[in-house]
């Protein structure tokens, strides 16, 4: 087995210094709508103890131990340990890592095990000229944004110089929709559901699109907008505890079973949504995945393009 982690976020350095937004799980219950750096109290968490309980019942469930807080230059060791130490990842791909030229950083002083992708405000006034400069000077090998954080349909084409940046540069897109965070977080949003990005992938057809956590709740949506746009395609990243609140029953079998007979396997990359320690590399999401690939008949060859294959084609690794 080889395997590439497509959705890991670096643990988020204190200083932000680009106006990037903290990455998916550690924006649990941030209630911000603007991209920000740093967080701030959230009065919802004081108001509402069941917020707390349920983000421990999701820790115990998971037998996951608590965050504790490292370094930016511990956090790099831990990550490269990490990949020392399990001989079948290959690489990792930090979707958020603080700020650009960090992640850029990271990139060229780990560049076996480590791949990044740009993370910052796309309303900012030199968005697509900062891509640009993280793309074709920092070796970055995408763009992660964090829908229901952006102010503005993306949609909205004032927003297609990135899409030409990135469809120029080939490189992909990753693009958060659905509830952001855990218990208390976002639910309702102009960039809440995947349906938003339609238009956007047929004007840049050749621009490849992801949308992680299988769509995050917004199933029907995903599974519509893969049908109708070749080039999107879809992760497996985190827990996926939103099949727990869907009005209808959902598991992680029938997912690689949807997913697989509606756009195949070669449109499906795996991910663990990553992000602190001592949890570090999240193997117990990797057990589950390629158990439940398994169990609804997946070949060997699909298990590899799923776990290696299909990252390493937008990443462009060497075949």
């Amino acid at each position: 087995m080889r395997v590439i982690d497509s959705h890991v976020h670096f643990p988020e350095p204190k200083i932000i210094d680009d106006g990037s937004p903290a990455g998916d799980e550690s924006s649990i219950g941030r209630k911000g709508i603007g991209y920000t750096s740093g967080r701030s109290a959230d009065p919802l968490r004081a108001a509402h103890p069941w917020i707390e309980g349920e983000k421990a019942r999701w820790e115990t469930a998971w037998r996951f131990p608590s965050p504790v807080e490292v370094s930016p230059e511990e956090g790099e060791r831990l990550w490269a340990g990490e990949c020392a130490k399990r001989e079948y990842l290959e690489k990792v791909v930090f979707v958020t890592a603080g700020s650009n030229d960090f992640a850029s950083d990271l990139v060229r002083r780990h560049p076996g095990e480590f791949r990044a992708y740009a993370h910052h405000d796309p309303l900012l006034p030199d968005a697509a000229p900062r891509l640009e400069r993280a793309l074709a000077d920092g070796g970055l090998a995408g763009y992660k944004l964090l829908g229901p954080a952006i102010g503005k349909s993306l949609g909205d084409r004032t927003f297609d110089p990135l899409w030409e940046c990135a469809q120029a540069r080939e490189v992909p897109v990753l693009v958060h929709f659905g509830i952001m965070g855990g218990a208390g977080g976002i639910a309702d949003h102009i960039n809440m559901s995947p349906l938003t990005i339609h238009d956007v992938a047929k004007r840049f057809p050749r621009l490849p699109i992801i949308i992680p956590h299988f769509g995050c709740g917004y199933l029907f949506e995903t599974l519509n907008l893969c049908w109708a746009c070749p080039n999107v395609s879809i992760d497996t990243s985190g827990s996926n505890q939103w099949m727990r609140w869907m009005p209808y029953e959902v598991t992680l079998e029938s997912l690689f079973r949807k997913y697989r007979e509606t756009i195949g396997a070669t449109r499906i990359l795996f991910g663990t949504d990553s992000s602190w320690f001592p949890r570090g590399f999240t193997s117990a999401y990797l057990d589950a995945q390629v158990r439940a690939m398994m169990d609804v008949g997946y070949t060997e060859d699909e298990l590899d393009a799923v776990l290696y294959r299909n990252a390493a084609a937008l990443l462009k690794l060497p075949a």
